[in-house]
């Protein structure tokens, strides 16, 4: 038996919801290329701006439509559920006419509104791919993706691909056209719905960690890992390359190469002298010797380096093959890091006998004017959240910071990691003098440019001029979402694309969740997906999917998970790796069951309070 009390209740409220709603589309620009997108948008954040979960109970009682999965039509969705009451109620129903002059939108118009926009960006499908799978697939493609005449490009073709990610910060401008050009000469045998799109990722303003001094690595001779045997030998014109080259040298007990003239001297039965950089001492005796290779036992385990000596018959030789590479930095819990903007080598810090430090480890920060913005107390990450510093200090031009996250055994800092301040609000532009450089190199082949590290409806318009004054404001544009700022400013990032003729998202997860915090991302990329939803803007699902699987053929139970949530999306991303083929197969079979099977849940309608008024 229906409930005509709590019927008359519902249509009470949604009445007064139609109202404010109204109120919205009188307030918008019928100007705006976009309108019924922006109107929608405009809408859905009058809907989002308060809470209206005890009205979806009611609805649910009547078994109406809660509304958690209407955001693409938000007023449509309100008139369809009036009228509904109405006919229970004996009133009188919104006629098409009032309704269409009341919300510009109906229900199919959205929904095709939203597939010609994801269709223009990542291109269409044949109608046989189509039932198949319907969230395209990008591919991030790797440098040697030219070599073999494009061969790699070829065979991804004749895959589930539809868009080529072409990275700025890896190669160079000519590597990136010869991709352009080899996926060009595949498109030219497919249909146009069928053609491949390329999307180039504008590096923007990356912070990372900059060069670490160069060490000499000690060499390590007559441990267990390495046997008692080494071998002496040297190198000159008439060397076989073969004794020296390291690849082949791993086969081979430990080898030295010391001057010539000392291994002149040297015969079966001779005893060697060896000093570490420990100072102890060791006795190396000849067991054999050859043209280039005298063989030998150590009596115990040595670490030779640069100041380390061997001597016989009071002939010396140092050694001539230690390897040089940049100095570890391992930094335990509580450790002290400095970070600075000065043109400086990193270096490790120094501690007491007890341990403590008293020296901090240094590392240079490699985007000027940064630190400006860091105050004390604020968090700061680096290579994708393995450490986590805290500021304590405060200097010119640097900041010394606490480690309070790392691994039991230390984490080791290394060069070109990236850095994040997720508690700074970092005031600079996302395209940086270089990404225009390179927009230059790839305005000619682009059908899609991103933003990354966009953080204001600024950063939009940046580019939408440039492409203005190039006359190519066809190539569409994509605004990654990384950090809390673009978060917060997600409504105004919105309106500035819905500016452009084609525009996308890309929700970054890695570095977004660094700056947004773990355990907040899955409510966080939920809310990203819902109002892109409502602005009719595709959305690209990116960062470590089915990474294992890409790297060793084998995904965890986890990643199958992630794959199959980013059937929500529009476009997912596949970074590159040795099992490319497999992992594609693997997440088209992915995709293609839960789109035959995935029903979108109802979400209550919580007052949404992240985004900036």
């Amino acid at each position: 038996m229906l409930d005509r009390e709590l019927m008359q209740s519902v249509y009470d409220e949604l009445q007064k919801l139609r109202i404010s709603l109204l109120e919205v589309r009188n307030e918008t620009d019928t100007n705006e290329p976009r309108y019924k997108s922006l109107l929608n948008l405009n809408q859905y954040l009058k809907l989002r701006s308060d809470d209206y979960t005890k009205l979806q109970e009611k609805l649910s009682l009547l078994s109406l439509s809660s509304l958690g999965r209407s955001y693409s039509h938000v007023a449509a969705s309100i008139d369809t559920l009036h009228d509904q009451l109405c006919c229970s109620l004996g009133y009188e129903e919104i006629s098409n006419e009032l309704m269409e002059e009341f919300h510009h939108l109906f229900i199919q118009d959205a929904i095709n509104i939203a597939s010609d926009n994801a269709k223009a960006l990542f291109g269409g499908k044949s109608s046989s791919k189509m039932s198949r799978q319907k969230t395209s697939l990008m591919i991030t493609l790797p440098s040697n993706a030219t070599e073999d005449e494009g061969k790699l490009i070829r065979k991804l073709a004749t895959s589930h691909v539809d868009i080529f990610r072409i990275n700025t910060a890896h190669d160079t401008p000519q590597i990136w056209k010869e991709m352009a050009d080899n996926i060009t000469s595949e498109n030219e045998h497919k249909e146009k719905y069928e053609k491949m799109k390329i999307f180039v990722d504008l590096a923007g303003p990356k912070i990372r960690t900059g060069k670490i001094r160069k060490i000499d690595l000690p060499l390590e001779v007559g441990s267990n890992k390495t046997s008692k045997e080494i071998w002496l030998c040297y190198k000159d014109e008439e060397s076989r390359p073969e004794v020296l080259d390291p690849k082949t040298l791993q086969k081979f007990p430990a080898q030295i190469v010391v001057d010539k003239h000392f291994f002149k001297s040297l015969q079966e039965g001779s005893l060697i002298q060896a000093y570490d950089m420990n100072k102890k001492t060791a006795i190396i005796r000849v067991i054999d010797t050859h043209k280039h290779i005298a063989k030998c036992m150590i009596e115990k385990k040595l670490f030779l380096d640069i100041k380390s000596l061997l001597i016989h018959k009071k002939k010396e030789s140092c050694i001539k093959n230690l390897q040089t590479q940049s100095e570890p930095i391992r930094v335990f819990l509580n450790d002290l890091v400095r970070i600075t903007q000065k043109d400086l080598f990193g270096r490790a810090g120094k501690k007491d006998e007890n341990g403590k430090s008293i020296e901090a480890a240094l590392i240079a920060c490699g985007s000027d004017g940064i630190l400006e913005y860091v105050k004390l107390g604020d968090k700061v990450f680096i290579d994708d959240g393995k450490l986590g510093l805290e500021v304590v200090e405060m200097g010119e031009n640097e900041i010394t910071c606490k480690v309070i996250l790392a691994r039991e055994n230390g984490v080791l800092i290394k060069e070109e990691k990236g850095i994040n301040f997720p508690s700074s609000y970092i005031k600079t532009s996302a395209l940086t003098e270089l990404d225009k450089d390179n927009l230059l190199e790839v305005i000619g082949f682009a059908d899609s440019l991103s933003i990354s590290f966009c953080q204001s409806a600024q950063d939009i318009k940046e580019l939408q001029d440039l492409l203005k004054i190039h006359n190519r404001e066809d190539i569409g544009i994509i605004a990654k979402i990384e950090t809390k700022q673009a978060v917060a400013n997600m409504p105004s990032i919105l309106k500035q694309l819905l500016k452009s003729k084609n525009s996308g998202v890309m929700i970054a997860r890695g570095d977004l969740a660094i700056e947004v915090g773990f355990e907040n991302l899955p409510h966080i990329q939920e809310a990203l997906l819902d109002i892109c939803d409502a602005a009719h803007v595709p959305v690209i699902w990116a960062t470590q999917v089915l990474e294992s699987k890409m790297k060793n053929n084998l995904p965890s139970r986890a990643e199958v998970t992630d794959a199959a949530m980013s059937s929500r999306a529009e476009c997912v991303m596949l970074n590159k790796g040795a099992f490319t083929f497999d992992t594609i197969d693997v997440l088209t079979s992915i995709l293609h069951d839960m789109h035959s099977i995935f029903k979108k849940n109802k979400q209550l309608l919580k007052k949404e309070t992240m985004w900036n008024s």
